[in-house]
């Protein structure tokens, strides 16, 4: 299923490259329209603090050098903490980002969206593409959909009554005997239940520790 979006996304007469990348918290499919805006849903769909995303989501008006101008910004997000406003989300390239008149422009940008309800957050690639973190998202989004049973999840839970921080291959021998350990606590690390210091990158050595909440 493709998630709607204000504006049809091509690439017709343009070497920008679009694409459709799935989304678990939505079910379904989020445009984008460069590499960047890729890289940055992949951040949001790690996020177990956000609960809904759209691309592309609403087109609003701002006033700028005296001129009215049309607004879509790149995302939307919809939080499940109570009464945070909704975020909409522009991504750039760093030089772009970095502009005296982008700065101007979004100064303008954000004072309107406030009037409609909505917090402006700009993204640049220094931010996105920072490494590890990045390539980290990429090796955990392929273990998105592992079940992991409440057992498991009830006994690593607990393990860490004793310990504030385990290495996951310490872990593995608190999980049911198969051949997918590491993969279900790569599960619990995407879906926010462990969380990890991002500086370091994923290996069995990775030192992880229990994030408070609904287990």
């Amino acid at each position: 299923m493709l998630i709607p979006s204000i504006r049809k996304i091509h690439n017709i007469n343009s070497s920008k490259v679009i694409g459709l990348s799935y989304s678990f918290k939505m079910a379904g499919l989020i445009p984008w329209e460069s590499t960047l805006e890729r890289d940055w849903l992949l951040h949001l769909e790690s996020n177990p603090a956000i609960r809904e995303i759209y691309g592309q989501p609403e087109t609003f008006d701002y006033s700028f050098e005296g001129k009215w101008h049309r607004y879509t910004p790149d995302f939307k997000v919809c939080w499940h903490t109570p009464h945070r406003l909704p975020t909409l989300y522009e991504v750039k390239p760093h030089d772009v980002a970095r502009s005296m008149l982008f700065q101007q422009q979004s100064d303008c940008i954000r004072q309107a969206l406030a009037t409609y309800g909505f917090e402006y957050v700009v993204k640049d690639e220094h931010e996105i593409r920072c490494q590890p973190s990045l390539n980290n998202l990429n090796f955990l989004k392929h273990y998105a959909d592992m079940f992991v049973s409440r057992q498991d999840r009830d006994r690593i839970h607990s393990a860490f009554d004793c310990s504030k921080t385990y290495r996951l291959q310490g872990l593995l021998p608190l999980l049911s005997p198969n051949t997918t350990g590491l993969a279900k606590l790569y599960h619990l690390i995407w879906r926010g239940w462990l969380d990890y210091d991002e500086r370091h990158a994923i290996t069995p050595l990775l030192e992880v520790w229990l994030v408070e909440g609904d287990w």
